[in-house]
């Protein structure tokens, strides 16, 4: 697919939320790095190995964890590929352009028009019937 369906936009508020959460995380994590490897060594230093093994221990655990979740997971797309490889579903036929138009209460000119469209912004109004239709027409041609 060349061009999505759905066009997100991306504001200025939403990609800093991301980035101050995403830095409130390396904060945390950093500070339980330091609360629990650098500053036990530095306040008792003969104390020996004990928290640095202590942390790798507690990492190893996390990691098989991750190992076991990520291997259900995989075996539960497999298993979902090997039962859905077949399509067992018959394809209902598609609407006509004037059962189309009766239904949503438009006429067939409309949902010619619709067809050709590739962007457009349908507007509803309270019951959910459409109000009015905007269609963009956009460069399909790629610059050389």
């Amino acid at each position: 697919m060349q061009q999505p369906l759905i066009f997100t936009e991306r504001r200025l508020l939403p990609r800093l939320i991301d980035i101050v959460l995403t830095l409130a995380a390396w904060v945390g994590f950093l500070w339980l790095i330091y609360h629990g490897m650098v500053k036990p060594i530095i306040a008792h230093p003969d104390m020996g190995p004990h928290p640095v093994v202590s942390t790798l221990n507690t990492l190893a655990l996390y990691l098989l964890i991750a190992v076991l979740y990520g291997g259900a997971l995989i075996i539960w797309a497999r298993y979902n590929q090997y039962r859905f490889r077949h399509e067992r579903r018959t394809r209902r036929s598609g609407l006509e352009s004037e059962e189309l138009a009766e239904s949503f209460a438009i006429t067939p000119e409309l949902v010619a028009e619709l067809n050709k469209a590739r962007v457009l912004t349908v507007h509803h109004n309270e019951n959910g019937s459409i109000k009015s239709v905007v269609i963009h027409h956009i460069n399909t041609q790629t610059p050389a």
